[in-house]
């Protein structure tokens, strides 16, 4: 009883441990692409800590020179860490993943535990939390990692709650409203967790007679996800945040439309919980615009089975409905009645999935199937969804073999035509990659990368005139876009074309500040070998913005 009492939550830590290392140990090869090229290799804020107080004031990827609507502090900090710690090492980034979503496994065990008393039907939904192959998006993808250390504080806060509440002591309901903040600096979703709070307090400790007092915690909870959104829209709103984005605006059309391809979206999930085969990075979703479509009706039949088993057992089984209830409220952000930008990933079942499998754990267990078979059944369910995990981990071992699968799934998706190309240029493969952006601009012209990317292969390519026309392009549609310029005025300083130079500067003068031109008209002039043009605008440079460029002064003394 001892055992069971006091030292069983550290058995089941290191079984979670042994677990999750056996299922991901083959990613830790993996390399990082896609978004991990803007948030760790190409982010000069996580390489020195000197940028620091930038993480808290500026979006996730400014370092990288790119415009994103998140801003998420303490996961550029871990970052951070890791880059000081391991460099660009692939395999301490994975590791560190890995240790975030085994912390999260051990915390949705505790706190189940302690709302339930009841070591196995705990342990069975993190067991499969943590196993489950559509997590390797949150935690094989290195970027992913907003997923896992979030879902950390946010189980740390309701579990500290829930101590709060069953020991009275003021430090744990302290701990609570911390951690939920640090949750807050990790992923903006987590903004429902005041929602997850007011179900543990409803179904466990609420009392009539006492409601005075729930309201009084519950309040602090609330006025944070309330401070925290008015923030976000008018302090740190970096890319027009409730509006939307260009590149899904035939999903993105109406609030009609969204909700109504929720349904589509809602089966899927459930799907993918059950069957999780062809997982795949950003689905395409066809726009449901109808109310008489299937998926309207399947949604229907869904959600009266959810309603009848939450009905059937509001009193009996309190447990079960909280686990229905914590699944449907992670969900309600992700019905895009404010416009995200796209309508489904699976990450976006990483932690509402913890809920979900507590309740078919319950359901299953009123079926009073024989102990034997049910523990058969279950150990034979993880052990197929661990494969499905150990199997989907080699998706993501290279850009390329990661970017050539999905393609087979979304063969319309310009951002992966995209990032395949720059894969093939990373690897020596120009004409592919020319292909390959071609490709992404003839199914959405709207994204400045692409012609960017474009433009590179073909100056690698030699074909300078048709690169220069690319980077401009990529101006036109975003003229503070910075890095077309940088490449026209190599471009111009390579074919020693002072009128194409002068083109250029004129552009960067118009849409970027005076001391950043005049630091690109000098550079751009001593390079080109006009003496006297860079000695004049240097000298401009340092008189104006004395501290702009030690470099420039020694420069000038090199200027006849």
């Amino acid at each position: 009883m001892k055992l069971e009492t006091k030292n069983i939550k550290w058995f089941v830590l290191l079984g979670l441990v042994v677990v999750g290392f056996f299922v991901y140990l083959n990613s830790f090869s993996n390399k990082l692409f896609w978004d991990d090229d803007d948030m760790i290799i190409n982010n000069v804020y996580i390489k020195d800590f000197a940028y620091a107080p930038k993480y808290f004031s500026e979006n996730l990827i400014a370092g990288a020179g790119q415009v994103s609507n998140y801003w998420r502090p303490l996961l550029l900090v871990s970052f951070a860490t890791d880059y000081h710690l391991f460099g660009l090492s692939p395999i301490g980034y994975h590791t560190v993943n890995l240790i975030w979503h085994i912390l999260a496994a051990w915390l949705i065990y505790l706190l189940f535990y302690k709302l339930s008393r009841r070591h196995w039907l705990s342990f069975w939904p993190a067991l499969i939390f943590l196993v489950h192959p559509l997590q390797t998006e949150a935690v094989t993808y290195v970027s992913g990692r907003a997923d896992p250390m979030s879902a950390v504080f946010v189980l740390l806060s309701l579990l500290t709650y829930v101590l709060y509440r069953q020991k009275k002591s003021k430090i744990f309901v302290g701990l609570s409203l911390l951690s939920f903040l640090a949750s807050l600096l990790i992923k903006e979703q987590t903004i429902m967790l005041p929602a997850l709070i007011f179900i543990i307090e409803f179904f466990f400790f609420f009392e009539i007679k006492k409601w005075r007092d729930s309201l009084k915690i519950f309040i602090p909870f609330a006025l944070i996800s309330i401070g925290f959104f008015l923030l976000r829209i008018f302090c740190l709103n970096f890319n027009d945040l409730l509006s939307g984005v260009d590149y899904v605006s035939g999903y993105d059309s109406s609030l009609k439309t969204r909700l109504l391809t929720f349904t589509y979206v809602f089966l899927k999930f459930l799907a993918l919980l059950v069957a999780p085969f062809g997982l795949h990075m950003a689905y395409e979703v066809s726009p449901v615009t109808s109310i008489f479509s299937w998926s309207v009706a399947g949604f229907i039949l869904a959600v009266g089975i959810f309603i009848y088993v939450i009905k059937k057992y509001w009193h009996r089984d309190k447990l079960l409905v909280f686990g229905l209830a914590w699944f449907l409220i992670l969900l309600l952000p992700r019905t895009n009645i404010i416009s995200i930008n796209r309508p489904l990933y699976e990450h976006w079942l990483y932690l509402p999935m913890a809920g979900f499998w507590l309740a078919v754990i319950l359901l299953f267990e009123k079926l009073k199937v024989n102990k034997k078979i049910s523990l058969a059944i279950l150990i034979l369910f993880i052990c197929y969804l661990s494969c499905l995990t150990v199997l989907r981990n080699l998706d993501w071992r290279d850009p390329i073999t990661f970017y050539e699968k999905n393609l087979t799934y979304t063969p319309h998706s310009f951002i992966q035509h995209n990032n395949l190309g720059m894969a093939y240029s990373d690897t020596g493969r120009t004409e592919d990659a020319i292909k390959e952006y071609k490709t992404a601009i003839s199914i959405a012209d709207i994204y400045p990368q692409v012609h960017y990317n474009l433009g590179n292969a073909l100056a690698t390519s030699k074909k300078f005139d048709e690169a220069e026309s690319e980077y401009y392009k990529a101006i036109k549609i975003a003229p503070d876009f910075l890095l077309p310029y940088a490449n026209l005025l190599k471009l111009a300083i390579f074919t020693k074309d002072e009128t194409k130079l002068q083109t250029v500067l004129a552009k960067i003068k118009i849409n970027f500040s005076e001391e950043y031109y005049l630091n690109q008209a000098f550079y751009s002039y001593y390079y080109l070998g006009n003496g006297a043009k860079a000695k004049a605008f240097g000298l401009e440079l340092i008189q104006k913005y004395p501290n702009s460029s030690s470099e420039a002064g020694l420069l000038l003394l090199n200027i006849r």
